[in-house]
């Protein structure tokens, strides 16, 4: 099921987008003083599938997709005196607290994949050979950003990493392609329940929009770091299913985790961990 050993780094990551008002401006010539809300909803009713009321809000590909967060949680393995610990950090762009002014999406977009490129890890993904990644490359080309590292590629798929190349290199791990083919492939939120996992919380994708358009992008932020937490205890899942991990190590990696979540959980800030953990306590 999964070919090469467990690499070090690896970032679990998972993205947040809404329409892109400014790009239906110029996609529709839309009069600049047009609120955002209307610039988006042009964009719904220029969309393939839409129907006033059978299907208002169709997917809007993902070039006109505007990208408003990105969270990822980072797994290594060090030792604190000689024993091994997997030691976890969870992070997000825009980072929390949030500043009083967001970084535009292309600032975002151009951080994101300077640390991957810097920092090399393996990135994991749910579903993200059919979407994340694709909307972060396309989103990198409309806001015009570089990313050298990144894009650097091996003359064989052998010879080191390659985010590029999902068929011989596992650098970009996208887990439902690993268990599921698209007539039957499970949700994130419905796998990691029926696992035992937290899951989604009291926000789900369909939400994102309307909290993007109140204002409340903390929330949005929140959201996207606990897909990224319940992307984690699949690929752990994962893990242990193809035997890449021992016994001892897998209980031992989940004893960490836990840890790692009750320490997030001591920041007042970080209700939506707590939240995680109360669920998953009561699962």
């Amino acid at each position: 099921m999964l070919k090469d050993d467990i690499k070090d780094p690896v970032w679990f990551f998972d993205l947040e987008w809404v329409p892109d008002a400014a790009g239906a401006l110029r996609l529709y010539d839309l009069p600049q003083d047009v609120t955002e809300e209307a610039a988006i909803q042009r964009l719904w009713e220029g969309t393939k599938g839409y129907d006033a009321e059978g299907c208002p809000r169709p997917f809007v590909k993902y070039a006109l997709s505007k990208i408003v967060s990105i969270a990822f949680l980072s797994r290594r393995i060090v030792y604190v005196d000689g024993v091994r610990k997997t030691e976890f950090g969870l992070h997000s762009l825009p980072k929390r607290p949030l500043a009083e002014s967001l970084p535009p999406e292309g600032e975002m977009i151009s951080q994101f994949l300077h640390y991957v490129g810097v920092r090399s890890p393996q990135l994991v993904g749910f579903n993200s050979l059919e979407s994340d990644l694709q909307v972060l490359i396309q989103r990198a080309l409309v806001n015009e950003v570089r990313a050298e590292l990144f894009c650097s590629r091996p003359d064989k798929p052998w010879n080191g990493r390659d985010y590029f190349d999902s068929k011989n290199s596992e650098w970009h791990l996208d887990l439902l392609q690993r268990f599921s083919r698209h007539s039957m492939a499970p949700k994130l939120n419905d796998l990691a329940r029926l696992c035992g996992f937290p899951g989604k919380l009291d926000v789900d994708g369909a939400q994102v929009v309307d909290l993007w358009l109140a204002g409340d992008v903390d929330r949005i932020v929140k959201y996207n770091q606990i897909d990224a937490l319940n992307t984690y205890l699949l690929w752990q899942r994962v893990a242990n299913f193809a035997c890449k991990i021992s016994e001892e190590g897998y209980a031992a990696e989940q004893d960490d985790f836990r840890e790692f979540l009750d320490r997030e959980a001591e920041d007042t800030a970080n209700d939506h961990i707590r939240a995680f953990i109360e669920k998953w306590d009561a699962s």
